[in-house]
């Protein structure tokens, strides 16, 4: 079975692979939660300033702890509480300080009892001495990634505050009716580029071209056009699954078989006969691969699309607001609702699939 795990070509029954693709998504859960996870190691570190050496440290703290050393370093597994510390020189000069450690924020912290001294000119500076409490809770800190529980727990103050529901629907309703738009033109215009010569000579190079522009740098252009509001961001987001779409239709249409069309014209198919019999089709059958890929990349349009006027809501806009107040929890936490809705989106484009095309499945169903 373990030759078979790693068998260069091989392929694993469903079942097998259905196992290990759990075990992978929680492996990687687990790795997340343990590189986020507050351990509470907390710890202070302690070290003299001006004096005459040799120092004495004597610390006291919760439960009876004490702890002397003579020189600087850190205290390690300590408990949340305050911590007291009397430091001495040689000279005898003594000076106090106390700290509260506490875990509840998970973050780094540093103070600095006392106020800082000034020395008159040539003399002494007197004893001080600076301590730091470090939380040092987790591997990576909370304000690069956040915990999955925190993930999580923001999908509440998101439905409750920040009206998820509402700007979710928001997002889905630019998807459909740009998409709707967009395949809709793509199949018009594609059939006459890649069914009429004289239209393919004309404008078959410059639809390759426009795959070129980046989008998000026309954004102004589709602002001075169509304004700011919701009819801007679906032609926004029709225009950005056109340009890619058209061109996948022409090549869809130069690969139906020549045979296929030598035999309907045979049959005394006419012209239209032909398109609908033949092209159409097979252009179609396939066309709804490539608009289940686009359906991922068009997210990336929506999410530019609502950076422009943010108060008429969606997800992009939510994203956009969390960022600015440094809330990652929240980004997070909308992108994976996104992964969610796309996931969703291919198992209904795959559905449709089915339903149109069964023919498509008809040997893997055998």
């Amino acid at each position: 079975m373990i030759k078979e795990l790693f068998k260069i070509g091989g392929e694993l029954p469903k079942k097998i692979s259905l196992y290990i693709e759990i075990a992978g998504f929680l492996l990687l859960l687990l790795i997340w939660w343990l590189i986020t996870h507050p351990f509470n190691a907390l710890q202070i570190q302690y070290n003299a300033n001006n004096g005459n050496e040799p120092y004495k440290y004597e610390w006291t703290g919760p439960n009876g702890y004490k702890f002397s050393s003579d020189k600087a370093g850190t205290l390690k597994g300590l408990k949340k509480g305050d911590y007291n510390l009397v430091l001495s020189d040689s000279k005898g000069q003594k000076v106090t300080a106390s700290i509260k450690l506490d875990s509840s924020t998970g973050d780094n912290v540093v103070q600095l009892p006392g106020s800082e001294v000034v020395a008159k000119p040539n003399e002494e500076l007197p004893l001080g001495v600076r301590i730091d409490a470090i939380t040092k809770n987790a591997m990576v800190d909370k304000a690069i990634l956040p915990s999955p529980f925190a993930v999580l727990g923001s999908f509440k103050e998101l439905h409750f505050e920040n009206f998820l529901v509402k700007n979710t629907w928001i997002s889905i309703k630019l998807n459909v009716l740009g998409y709707i738009e967009a395949i809709v033109f793509s199949l018009l215009i594609g059939f006459i580029i890649g069914l009429v010569p004289f239209f393919k000579s004309l404008w078959s190079r410059y639809i390759d071209a426009i795959r070129f522009v980046p989008l998000a740098a026309v954004t102004g252009l589709f602002i001075a056009w169509f304004g700011i509001y919701i009819d801007m961001k679906i032609q926004f987001l029709a225009f950005g699954i056109f340009v890619f779409l058209v061109p996948v239709v022409v090549q869809r249409i130069s690969e139906v078989d020549q045979i296929y069309i030598q035999t309907s014209y045979t049959l005394g198919a006419s012209s239209w006969q032909t398109i609908r019999k033949v092209y159409w089709p097979h252009v179609t059958s396939k066309i709804i691969d490539d608009v289940r890929v686009l359906t991922a990349i068009s997210w990336t349009y929506i999410i530019v699309a609502e950076l422009v006027n943010t108060e008429e809501g969606g997800l992009g806009a939510l994203i956009f607001k969390a960022q600015r107040v440094s809330r990652l929890d929240k980004v997070f936490a909308v992108l994976l609702l996104i992964i969610l809705i796309g996931f969703v989106q291919d198992l209904l484009f795959g559905w449709i699939d089915r339903q149109l095309f069964p023919h498509k499945y008809a040997k893997k169903t055998k």
